[in-house]
């Protein structure tokens, strides 16, 4: 977990009360049924489209008739299946199953390192397309272009929204 800035609370700090001088950690309020249902059934089909996606780049892979499309189907297909099994530690490690969280920096260390890497990322998604006037590597460049640009600004506003007081 990143410690805390002045002002900040942790999730664990949240969780903990102050008994004679020393800190004591309280356990996690029970979720209730219905919220329990939802969460469940939201883990299990972010699993299911992970999966989709997996198969479809296994389909695109093995009906590739233009050069790039083997390579991209492949890269869709592999990246799905990273990312369900990287869900699905975190899940078991009893981690929060939120996306921002696993996705996006939360200090401004983190975030001076990945904009320029998402940046020269974004870069080199425009070249690709660039190098192919059409088909499944003119698509994925953009794609990759597009992305990283969104990455980069929903970790800007994370950042700066964590730096910004409660309440204003």
């Amino acid at each position: 977990m990143i410690p805390a800035t002045e002002g900040e609370v942790t999730e664990r700090e949240d969780r903990c009360i102050q008994v004679e001088g020393e800190m004591t950690e309280t356990p996690r309020t029970p979720d209730t049924p219905e919220r329990a249902f939802w969460s469940w059934l939201g883990f299990w089909l972010q699993l299911l489209v992970l999966g989709v996606l997996a198969i479809i780049g296994a389909f695109a892979a093995s009906g590739a008739d233009r050069p790039g499309d083997y390579a991209c189907g492949m890269v869709l297909s592999l990246a799905a299946i990273a990312l369900a099994f990287l869900r699905l530690k975190n899940r078991l490690d009893g981690s929060e199953s939120r996306w921002d969280d696993f996705l996006l920096v939360g200090d401004m260390w983190n975030l001076a390192l990945v904009i320029p890497l998402f940046t020269v990322i974004g870069l080199a998604g425009l070249f690709i397309a660039h190098a192919w006037e059409n088909g499944a590597m003119h698509a994925a460049g953009i794609a990759l272009f597009i992305v990283s640009g969104a990455l980069i600004f929903l970790d800007m506003k994370r950042v700066f929204d964590r730096m910004e007081p409660p309440g204003h």
